[in-house]
């Protein structure tokens, strides 16, 4: 019979939660990066599509 080896449960979590929140960082720049979406600066944010020829 093998033995398994034993992990440290809290290095694997700690693991996790920084692998985590670098993902969770880097979406939330990439979103705050685009135009549409970019609340910091409003000056740069593209403005809502003109209305149709003949709309009211």
């Amino acid at each position: 019979m093998t033995h398994r080896k034993n992990y440290n449960f809290q290095a694997v979590l700690g693991a996790y939660a920084g692998a985590g929140l670098v993902v969770a960082f880097l979406i939330h720049f990439i979103v705050l990066s685009s135009p549409k979406y970019n609340w910091i600066f409003p000056q740069t944010a593209v403005s809502a599509p003109a209305p149709a020829p003949g709309a009211k």
